[in-house]
């Protein structure tokens, strides 16, 4: 189910450290700021050449009109004036598309190399990490936040570079128009700063509750999603409806929320900004009209103002608003940093060795582990597997049997104790070289949303068709693979939906053949299937285990009588290990397991009892 909601909706890192992190990310693209920096900053230039053009224009256009004499010598000043505002108005043009093509590729560069970076970090994450996880979680934080540090590299800082230059060349114009001018304008910049950091400060736990909130119904999303067949046998669509509606009113709501603040405070914003205009405006045409800077001709000055003032009030209007995406970013901000900065607690070696040869010798030396360390699921466990054996593990539910293959493969590490094959511990092997030795076939199989073939070479891309046919054939998925119109180029559907429960686990064993393992795992294979499906999937492994260190989790005795060693588990401890026949002449937990079976009417109990 969704996690829960969380109490602290504070960021736990200092916000100058996140902003410096976020900072460092960007590095790579430093050439792309700096470029859409730089047009920015000749597009603002330009934009506050404009207005003094402007009013240069209808001042000369005033003075024309006074002197009555339409000549060059008195209209060259005009027609100057308009071939620069048309000149600029053409270059602002080519600027703005060449920004537009920056911006553009820049979003996309971000965009895609830092999902890269989050989707090759939760690939390098131990098992333990997301058994602590919610998947839409993580989903969330890969799309959304990504998007949101996306507008910071490209709102807050290209076009935070062009909102600054305005506050700055704006207010510095003001004041070389007129002194007193400046006077009246700059003071309420600090006011605007005092009323901006009170409502970041009010905002911000209301971003981080809205993407909290927004985490929990992606997840509920993905999980009704994947369990759509359970929500429907039990007739929980309307249940299920209403809680992931639930959720989403709890991020409209978030966002209503953050609507209603802006609401309010925004008319403030507006009405200083206007108090500001009123009140330069006013100064300036005193000013001109009084006569102290050149009377009624220079009335195009009180047009320059205006426009400058309005640029300035506009420019602090868009950092109200970019102060509340910087807050936003920080968020998000810190929650990608979450991810990148998980460490897995499987360390690869500093100094890899590579497999030794061998067939698969599997020791086990006092190992102890428990993913909870005050409840262990395993205690002292010792085993001496020779190679080639033929190994099934026995036991209830949660004695130990999935987490003994787990640690075997290294996707947990023991507490206590060490694992070996072929005389090597583990923990010193490189990972890929020791998973590339292993083959699995899950109970769960999951097939990816591609081709046959793809499927059955997903451990080995680059192997060849006749090598993935003869895969096929060994775990008999070719004779239902050629009666395929498209053969094995044949689409399976997302998690195999288009292929039967036992085809599925057939293409599994191809898939683990195909790596040509020298330990195979097979986690309850053929739990899932039925009686003759189960004999078919053990006809495909006879061949398939011969000769190889074989690792069996199996709930049937049809499956675990083959085997050359039954170890029976209980309560985290081996309590008995032996042959089929060994077993079931002593008076025992596997004794008993098979006299159920027996009573259930399992296939091949009597027989064995």
């Amino acid at each position: 189910m969704a996690g829960q909601r969380q109490d602290d909706l504070k960021l736990t890192q200092p916000k100058g450290a996140i902003l410096r992190r976020i900072f460092a990310l960007a590095r790579p693209y430093r050439r792309h700021l700096v470029g859409c920096a730089f047009v920015g900053v000749l597009i603002a230039g330009l934009n506050l050449l404009e207005p003094y053009l402007i009013g240069g224009s209808i001042t000369a256009s005033l003075e024309v009109l006074q002197g009555g004499v339409w000549n060059w010598e008195n209209t060259r000043p005009l027609v100057l004036y308009v071939v620069l505002m048309v000149g600029a108005g053409l270059v602002a043009m080519g600027l703005r598309y060449a920004n537009s093509m920056l911006m553009v590729h820049l979003r996309m560069k971000i965009l895609t190399d830092l999902r890269r970076r989050i989707y090759r970090q939760l690939l390098s994450q131990s098992f333990s990490y997301f058994d602590k996880q919610d998947s839409g979680q993580l989903i969330n934080r890969t799309i959304g936040d990504v998007n949101m540090l996306r507008m910071f590299y490209t709102m807050l800082l290209v076009r935070g570079t062009e909102i600054a230059l305005f506050i700055l060349g704006a207010s510095a114009a003001l004041v070389w128009v007129d002194p007193y001018v400046g006077a009246v304008a700059l003071p309420f910049v600090p006011v605007y700063i005092v009323v901006m950091i009170l409502f970041v400060r009010r905002i911000h736990p209301m971003f981080h509750e809205m993407r909290d909130e927004l985490d929990r119904s992606t997840e509920i999303l993905s999980e009704n999603v994947q369990g759509v067949q359970v929500v429907r046998a039990f007739g929980r669509e309307h249940e299920e409806a209403a809680r992931y509606e639930t959720s989403i009113r709890g991020v409209l709501e978030g966002w209503l929320r953050l609507i209603r603040n802006f609401a309010t405070f925004q008319p403030g914003i507006v009405l200083l900004g206007d108090a500001v205009l009123l009140a330069t405006v006013t100064t300036m045409a005193y000013r001109v009209l009084g006569g102290a800077l050149g009377g009624v001709l220079q009335v195009g000055l009180i047009y320059t103002v205006f426009r400058w003032s309005r640029m300035l009030t506009h420019s602090m209007r868009e950092v109200a608003h970019m102060t509340a995406t910087l807050d936003h970013s920080l968020v998000s901000g810190e929650r990608i940093f979450e991810i990148l900065d998980a460490r897995p607690d499987v360390h690869p070696p500093a100094e890899p060795r590579p497999m030794p040869p061998g067939a698969g010798r599997v020791v086990f030396e006092n190992v102890s582990f428990g993913y909870d360390p005050a409840q262990p699921v395993l205690t002292r466990v010792n085993l001496d597997i020779p190679a080639g054996t033929n190994v099934a593990l026995v036991g209830a539910t949660g004695s130990g049997k999935s987490t003994l293959i787990r640690l075997l493969s290294r996707f947990y590490d023991p507490d206590e104790g060490r694992i070996g094959i072929d005389g090597v511990d583990i923990r010193d092997v490189d990972l890929e070289a020791l998973r590339s030795e292993i083959g699995f076939v899950f109970q769960d199989t999951f097939l990816f949303s591609a081709s046959l073939a793809e499927n059955i070479a997903f451990g080995v891309p680059e192997a060849e068709q006749k090598a993935i046919e003869q895969a096929a054939r060994r775990a008999q998925v070719h004779e239902f693979a050629d009666r395929f119109d498209e053969k094995y180029e044949t689409a399976v559907g997302e998690r195999g939906i288009s292929l039967s429960g036992g085809q599925r686990q057939r293409v599994a064993i191809a898939r683990a053949l195909l790596t040509d393992p020298r330990i195979l795992i097979l986690d309850d294979a053929t739990a899932s299937v039925d009686s003759s499906t189960e004999r078919a999937i053990q006809d495909a492994l006879a061949d398939v285990m011969r000769d190889r260190t074989t690792f069996i989790i199996a709930h049937r005795i049809s499956t675990v009588k083959r085997a050359d060693l039954i170890l029976v588990l209980d309560g985290g401890r081996i309590v008995q290990q032996g042959t089929h026949d060994d077993l079931v002449a002593q008076d025992g937990t596997y004794r008993e397991f098979v006299r159920m079976q027996w009573h259930l009417g399992e296939d091949g109990a009597e027989e064995v009892t």
